[in-house]
């Protein structure tokens, strides 16, 4: 097996065609052929599958474009690794971050990379934590912050961060005291989708406790979210940090859940068997001490560190 079949590999998977990869590469498109046909000799099994539409990968050939991927990813941190063993380390670390935890936490990381990695640049993905996940097992991200999720992918491992408590939010003037979940489900929810990490934290917490969770809607952006219960058309469960920075004109009261309290753990994530590289290593710390250090000057409201295990 050779690294260029690796990267031919590759780069048909994400074109979805051997004749637009053969331009991309300049390589003859029969000449790209044989040698995905030596993979799959070599490999014993089917790697893709071919339509008039095109080629994609089959079930093994997924789980090779990871593997690929992966190896693709640390030789091209081989040149940044070997300088940075002798001075700063540089290149690029691909950072993956929440919608709501990013609001926080980006603006602070890029400044603390920025003073004490110069070299180093940031490159933050913002999504759900459900696509994060895909992108971080298909090897696309260094590392991630990703929420609690029911179903953690095998392909990730997982270092606790933080607790973030979940709040009730409406249209302002409401009141302000914690509200229970009973209270809290009398009202209609504006809510992400099924597979959002809050979506189904608040679904156990409904369910657990015989409650019905009613929706007027489902937005999977926070922004959104919040323009429309700032408009009336319902209440939402949010974080703090979903919030961050609180404005009063943005008309919205965030009240504390409890009896009982609903909250969700935010973890440090990389890729199984993969290390970030010393940048992306050097990264993930100064990502733990600044969330820590939001959460200790207070910035971090209704957050606190996770317990070590």
């Amino acid at each position: 097996m050779e690294l260029r079949q690796l990267r031919y590999f590759v780069r048909i998977v994400d074109l979805g065609s051997l004749s637009k990869a053969a331009l991309d590469l300049y390589v003859a498109q029969p000449a790209l052929s044989k040698q995905i046909a030596a993979l799959e000799a070599e490999l014993k099994v089917a790697l893709l599958v071919r339509s008039p539409r095109g080629v994609a990968p089959t079930e093994a050939g997924v789980a090779f474009y990871r593997q690929a991927q992966s190896v693709l990813r640390q030789l091209a941190r081989v040149p940044d690794e070997v300088r940075s063993a002798a001075a700063s380390p540089t290149g690029a670390v691909a950072v993956g971050m929440p919608f709501s935890a990013s609001n926080i936490l980006a603006p602070a990381l890029v400044a603390a990379v920025r003073e004490r990695l110069p070299g180093v640049r940031l490159a933050i993905t913002q999504e759900g934590s459900g696509q994060l996940e895909g992108l971080l097992a298909g090897g696309r991200l260094d590392l991630s912050l990703l929420y609690e999720r029911a179903r953690p992918s095998a392909q990730i491992d997982v270092r606790p961060l933080l607790v973030e408590q979940l709040y009730f939010v409406t249209r302002a003037p409401a009141s302000r005291a914690d509200i229970s979940l009973a209270d809290a489900a009398r009202h209609r929810f504006i809510l992400p989708g099924p597979l959002n990490s809050t979506r189904q934290v608040a679904e156990q917490a409904f369910a657990k406790a015989g409650l019905r969770l009613e929706l007027a809607a489902e937005v999977d952006v926070p922004w959104t979210s919040k323009a429309m219960v700032a408009a009336g058309l319902g209440a939402t469960i949010l974080s703090r940090s979903a919030l961050y920075p609180e404005r009063t004109e943005d008309g919205l009261v965030a009240r504390r859940i409890m009896r009982p309290a609903v909250s969700r753990a935010l973890n440090l994530c990389t890729r199984r068997g993969e290390t970030p590289g010393r940048a992306g290593a050097l990264v993930a710390e100064i990502l733990a001490e600044v969330a820590r250090g939001l959460i200790e000057r207070g910035e971090w409201r209704g957050a606190v560190p996770a317990r070590r295990r």
